[in-house]
């Protein structure tokens, strides 16, 4: 696609052309579906339809994150028709599929004329519809990494109303533990809608990784992304109730993560 890979940037850039022709890739069953391959590893097809990965056992049993943010997606006529591919590559900051994406450590797969390529989820997009798609590529796959014992995911989604919204705030936390009750292994926490493009908050993995999670080391991983968020004012939430709702559902989704991860064995 032209313009970064987003029909409605190419449709409003002054210095491209409309597209001549609009192709619709529906028909390709190749692109549909969900994948637990043997290593545990999970491959979904750009075109599954977003009721497809709310409703999929796997995605709510091991990546739960990803089923959360289904459920949050739109309404039920939305998710019926919308796929996860073009939520993601829509490059909106506030997508609820590509939020959870990151933080699952989602990767995808890009084709064109000349080949495949893969880039992680969280370096796809480069700003509000623009991603790094080339004119003569598609996206065809995102694919997570297998879920371990003793990690836990969640993802809330912050709204003026319940459905048919776009996120004020969105947070995704992914977390392992070492073992049940120990420190951290591995966490990654990401951010919609409280920046250009949503965010990896890297700054949480110092103040947490390696230490047993309690009320201290909490507020300090909390207040770590909170530093890492960029947001702005505008017609659903200022710049500095959205900062007070990242340390609120930061807080919130890390607990719930760790309680996940203490029992997912």
């Amino acid at each position: 696609m032209a313009s970064g890979g987003s029909i409605r940037t190419a449709l409003k850039d002054d210095r491209k052309s409309s597209p001549a022709y609009l192709i619709s890739l529906h028909k390709l069953n190749e692109l549909k579906g969900i994948h637990k391959a043997d290593n545990g590893a999970l491959k979904v097809g750009a075109l599954t339809t977003i009721t497809e990965i709310e409703r999929s056992p796997d995605i709510r049993n091991e990546w739960t994150a990803l089923a959360e943010g289904a459920d949050n997606l739109g309404s039920p006529l939305v998710r019926n028709r919308g796929t996860i591919g073009g939520n993601i590559a829509n490059a909106r900051p506030a997508a609820d599929t590509a939020v959870p994406t990151i933080a699952l450590g989602g990767v995808l797969t890009l084709q064109g004329k000349n080949g495949s390529r893969t880039v992680k989820a969280e370096e796809f997009p480069k700003g509000p519809g623009v991603t790094t798609i080339k004119t003569d590529e598609i996206l065809t796959t995102v694919s997570f990494p297998k879920s371990v014992p003793y990690s836990g995911s969640a993802y809330y989604k912050l709204a003026n109303r319940k459905a048919l919204e776009i996120s004020t705030v969105g947070v995704a936390v992914w977390v392992c533990l070492e073992k049940p009750g120990g420190a951290v292994a591995d966490i990654r926490i990401a951010l919609g809608a409280v920046g250009p493009t949503p965010i990896l908050a890297e700054s949480v993995k110092e103040p947490i990784i390696g230490n047993v999670p309690n009320d201290d080391i909490i507020d300090a991983a909390v207040k770590a992304v909170v530093s890492d968020s960029r947001p702005i004012d505008d017609h659903r939430g200022s710049a500095w109730y959205r900062i007070e709702m990242v340390e609120t559902l930061t807080r919130r989704m890390l607990k719930l993560a760790l309680k996940r991860a203490k029992e997912n064995r």
